[in-house]
């Protein structure tokens, strides 16, 4: 028995002197240099999430995620511009004081309209912080010698970046103003790009343009083409010109860095949540309606019929190939005959035409990203590509991820901007592109470690 156990013991050493190693490769920076990494963006720069911008929120966002990963090769100081307050905040579009803020959104249960127990998305409270008003200049947090290196703002728009006085107040009846960059601008005359020139940056991203083409989206398509409201569309020329100024004042530094370009934003689930057929009726509703339509030549049967709406003036019913958004209010779905007896408005619908003219401009976009980014030897990020995988559902760390809401694991409740999850997967793409460009080593983030959507 001894010479058993003895012999097992031999073959146990042997088995674990024989056990390959495999060791993780020493994190390195290749040739590039994180010295002063800035990060330029809108809304997914900025770590907007669950339909408001929050300190948690900036924290998890992809640029501070990277700036880690770049301070364990030599990087140096990624300074914030974080918010004060704890409940997030965005500004009310629909509120009559123009300082009143929304908080973040979280799933909570609740009745709706018909008594009927949902788990929904709902603001955590009735107003958010006010980190925002720009009536106090107290609420200012630059002070003399500050050096910002995230400049992510919510909504900026490619020509936003190079505009004098974008974080003047005066300019805020036309559309030219933001109440985000505003807080920690050294200038409120000045430019963006001039704060980011004053961290004389060595290495960059670029995540700008998506607010170009998703600000029209969000609002129905009321806006414009070729203008400069929020709710439009930019020309190309005003594009182009934003993205070359950024890439220029950038080269002119010497800085290196990397370009995202713009995914297919209809593919979000602010877009695709609600089906074009969802009015559900009775045999009765049905005879109502057809009475109420027969001028329309519109026809409606008990079980599942298409939405109505109300398409610039035209009485028609939604087609298979046109999106109603999330902005549309549920329980007027249900319960105020929205879609059935009331037509939905065009704010909160996206037809054949829209559509079409989001896409035309989204592949502009693109374009003139390539064009300058190819004019400069810079590699882009295929966001387009990423997302079109994400639609058709990924595998990361052991975790089925798609695009669906709530329980798709990348998007937030707003339906637009990632969770933690997602802004951790967005900077391993990051991650993988710079050890690839720049003969780095720099190791990907697990994203079982960051939080999808929260239930109650």
């Amino acid at each position: 028995m001894k010479q058993l156990i003895t012999s097992f013991l031999l073959i146990a050493v042997l088995l674990t002197a024989c056990k390959p190693t495999f060791d993780e490769p020493e994190a390195n920076a290749g040739t590039a240099d994180f010295t002063s990494y800035v990060a330029i963006g809108s809304s997914y720069t900025a770590g907007f999430a669950d339909g408001a911008l929050s300190k948690e929120g900036q924290a998890a966002s992809f640029p501070v995620l990277l700036s880690a990963r770049f301070a364990e090769v030599g990087g140096g100081d990624f300074n914030v511009p974080y918010l004060i307050g704890d409940k997030g905040v965005y500004p009310d579009p629909l509120a009559s004081n123009i300082f009143n803020t929304l908080p973040r959104l979280a799933l909570k249960v609740v009745n709706n309209c018909k008594g009927e127990e949902m788990l929904l998305p709902k603001r955590i409270a009735e107003t958010g912080d006010d980190d925002i008003r720009f009536d106090d200049p107290s609420h200012r947090i630059y002070t003399t010698g500050n050096i910002y290196h995230h400049f992510g703002i919510p909504s900026m728009k490619s020509f936003h970046a190079v505009l004098p006085g974008y974080a003047y107040d005066a300019n805020f009846e036309v559309d030219l103003f933001n109440p985000y960059y505003w807080r920690y601008a050294s200038d409120i005359f000045g430019t963006l790009i001039k704060d980011v020139d004053a961290a004389q940056p060595t290495f960059y991203t670029l995540e700008l343009g998506m607010s170009d083409v998703i600000n029209y989206a969000i609002d129905g398509g009321i806006g414009a083409a070729d203008n400069t409201k929020k709710e439009d569309l930019t020309s190309s020329a005003l594009f182009q010109l934003g993205i070359k100024t950024v890439l220029d004042s950038l080269e002119g530094a010497g800085a290196k860095g990397l370009i995202a370009n713009i995914p297919d934003v209809l593919n979000f689930p602010y877009f695709r949540r609600i089906e074009y057929n969802d009015l559900d009726i009775d045999a009765a509703k049905a005879q109502e309606l057809n009475a109420q339509y027969a001028a329309q030549g519109l026809t409606f049967t008990e079980g599942n019929n298409a939405f109505v709406i109300n398409d610039n003036g035209t009485i028609r019913q939604l087609k298979s190939t046109e999106y109603i958004t999330l902005k549309t209010p549920v329980d007027s779905l249900k319960c105020a005959d929205w879609g059935a007896s009331v037509p939905i408005e065009d704010i909160y619908i996206l037809t054949e035409s829209e559509i079409a003219l989001i896409d035309s401009y989204t592949e502009i976009y693109n374009n003139i990203l390539q064009q300058e980014a190819d004019a400069r030897e810079i590699e882009v990020i295929d966001l387009k590509d990423f997302f079109n995988q994400l639609n058709a559902g990924i595998t990361v760390s052991g975790i089925d991820i798609t695009t669906e809401f709530v329980k798709g694991g990348f998007f937030s409740l707003d339906g637009l901007h990632p969770n933690q999850r997602g802004q951790a997967m967005l900077a391993n793409e990051f991650i993988k592109k710079i050890n690839a460009e720049f003969g780095a080593t720099l190791p990907v983030y697990n994203i079982s470690n960051f939080t999808g959507a929260v239930f109650p």
